[in-house]
């Protein structure tokens, strides 16, 4: 039985989403399964089922997988030509850059925001960034499927060309002066938010055309990646 963790996702809600757009390769369902949406679903779309204990399904998954599971295709990278052109259809385009978050769930919830809050697309770098898998599929809740992400080589560079298309660049810092809530963001928005540890980098934030904080008031000094996220694309998009 192939169970990589890599290509894995389970629980009935990425399933569906999974199925809905086409990245299924093979499902196992608990003997006795009988979700009637998702038996339908996998009709429709032809896909190997294989009927397991729930003790198979226990071992092969790292939580609650509600009697299913699939292998899925590998996630493909969108090119940041075609993310900008998609963006360019939009009224008031946004487009999300990440620096550095390792975190396959905080990757996962971030995209899921973005969906949320209608983004154009995601912008990773190649290095030191966690990759597109299943643990980032099943955190976002299907919306791996839906917002485009691309595979960048270098950050400033990426930036430079943003801005010849008319995006301002947006920077999250917990030392900047400017508080989001006071910025107009009227404007086409590349904002970038860093990892938790490190934050955005010293030469990005140079490259920034803003550099906006959360005001913070609690013991703790940092937010979690994708809740600052979600706070900021809300702003964004009132």
């Amino acid at each position: 039985m192939n169970n990589r963790k890599d290509n894995l996702i389970y629980g009935r809600n990425p399933l569906k989403e999974a199925l809905r757009t086409n990245r299924v390769k093979l499902v196992y369902l608990s003997n006795g399964f009988s979700n009637n949406e998702i038996l339908s679903l996998i009709s429709n779309c032809r896909v190997q089922v294989s009927y397991i204990s729930n003790k198979e399904l226990d071992a092969m998954c790292d939580g609650v997988h509600q009697g299913c599971a699939a292998l899925i295709k590998d996630y493909e990278y969108y090119s940041l030509e075609s993310v900008l052109q998609k963006a360019s259809k939009h009224e008031h385009p946004v487009l999300l850059i990440l620096d550095g978050i390792n975190d396959p769930h905080n990757l996962g919830a971030i995209i899921r925001c973005a969906d949320v809050f209608d983004v154009s697309g995601i912008l990773i770098p190649k290095h030191n960034q966690v990759p597109l898998n299943a643990t980032v599929a099943k955190t976002s809740a299907g919306a791996i499927n839906y917002v485009p992400v691309a595979l960048v080589g270098n950050l400033n560079q990426t930036i430079e060309i943003l801005k010849k298309n008319g995006y301002w660049i947006v920077s999250s810092d917990g030392s900047a002066k400017i508080n989001y809530q006071d910025l107009k963001y009227d404007f086409k928005v590349a904002l970038i938010i860093g990892s938790e540890g490190q934050g955005v980098s010293k030469l990005v934030l140079n490259n920034s055309d803003y550099i906006v904080k959360i005001p913070e008031s609690g013991h703790i000094n940092s937010l979690n990646a994708s809740v600052a996220t979600g706070i900021l694309l809300a702003k964004i998009r009132e």
